[in-house]
């Protein structure tokens, strides 16, 4: 069981506006995140960006996010929209003495694309790059708010969850899942070599014990999935759905009773096929 490419007819063009733009600029705007996200922001290049996250001490997921090179030296950072004004404050709380400006763009928009969409997306773009998180994901780009792109979604998180993706508010809220729990670390994400981040220590030790409790995998069957709906194997809880569409859906399993599972896996009375995903090559 490995990973899934995102099916053929899943090309796209659209502007995400569940998601939103903080921009921060000044000589310190990299160096004092450096120290607080799981990875990055240094390597942000233009063409380049990176997949992060800001941890509770105790490693549990408060927001993750996507940094991209603002052309002029800063960071724009794509966040979900239902944390930007809080993770706006955490930044602006880490940034201390920092030289860094931050600021809530609400005159730009995220967007994304894949196959033939690509060229309406760059001829739109002020930062656009590959995303981050795994071949098959297409780009992603900050784009004016004034941009004429449209909003349709389906294909976007068809590619996502294909890839093992989650998206939040969607899939979890802060401080419900850890970073493995939703596959951060198979999605380049975390950074164990640097020097240091919140919730390192935690993150850290659970990545050097190995056997990672729960995964978030992706599920395919006949019909829908309804968000909530339990995962099962006989009488053996194994997790829930978190988010899905017609015929797959991503779900948070515990790994050792899928492994030990002697039964079909079943949602709504309905047998599934189960894909975990595995570190990338």
């Amino acid at each position: 069981m490995g990973h899934i490419e995102a099916m053929s007819d899943t090309g796209f063009l659209t502007r995400l506006s569940h998601r939103a733009v903080i921009h921060i600029t000044g000589t310190d705007a990299r160096d004092f995140l450096q120290r607080v996200v799981t990875n990055g922001p240094q390597g942000v290049t233009p063409g380049k960006a990176l997949g992060s996250a800001l941890l509770t001490p105790q490693g549990k997921v408060l927001a993750d996010f996507i940094f991209l090179d603002d052309g002029e030296g800063g960071l724009f950072v794509d966040v979900p929209r239902s944390e930007a004004d809080a993770l706006l404050k955490r930044f602006t709380l880490y940034r201390l003495r920092a030289k860094a400006e931050l600021v809530l763009r609400d005159d730009l928009a995220v967007a994304a694309a894949r196959g033939d969409g690509t060229a309406a997306l760059e001829a739109a773009a002020l930062a656009l790059a590959p995303d981050p998180r795994g071949p098959g994901l297409g780009m992603r780009a900050i784009v004016p708010a004034t941009a004429e792109i449209g909003e349709d979604t389906s294909g976007y998180f068809a590619a996502n969850a294909a890839a093992y993706v989650t998206e939040m508010p969607l899939d979890y809220g802060p401080t419900e899942v850890f970073s493995t729990d939703v596959n951060h670390d198979l999605l380049h994400m975390i950074d164990y070599k640097k020097g240091c981040f919140v919730g390192q220590e935690v993150a850290s030790r659970m990545h050097r014990k190995g056997g990672v409790r729960k995964r978030t995998a992706y599920l395919t069957g006949q019909g829908g999935f309804a968000q909530g709906a339990p995962v099962t194997a006989g009488e053996t809880p194994l997790g829930e759905i978190l988010s899905g569409g017609q015929g797959f859906a991503l779900a948070l399993l515990r790994v050792d009773r899928l492994e030990a599972a002697d039964q079909p896996v079943m949602v709504d009375g309905q047998p599934v096929t189960v894909n975990l995903p595995s570190a990338p090559s």
